[in-house]
């Protein structure tokens, strides 16, 4: 079994190769490519996918109490 890793700046500079298409991600699941920081997957000797992740840039004030609004 092989797993791979690929940062989401190779794969649209490089033109590399990944399992999923990714027109896919802002198509159809509706999430900007600037979001998503990289793709791993794991394959089969066989060829078969058995695993995908998507990698996602957390937003930088998410879940952050404004101290100001509180007092």
């Amino acid at each position: 079994m092989q797993t791979y890793f690929r940062k989401i700046e190779d794969l649209v500079n490089n033109n590399e190769k990944c399992p999923l298409p990714l027109e896919i991600i802002p198509n159809n699941m509706g999430i900007n490519l600037a979001s998503v920081d990289a793709i791993s997957w794991q394959k089969q000797d066989d060829g078969q996918l058995t695993q995908l992740t998507i990698y996602f840039i957390p937003a930088e004030n998410y879940g952050k109490v404004d101290k100001m609004a509180n007092e």
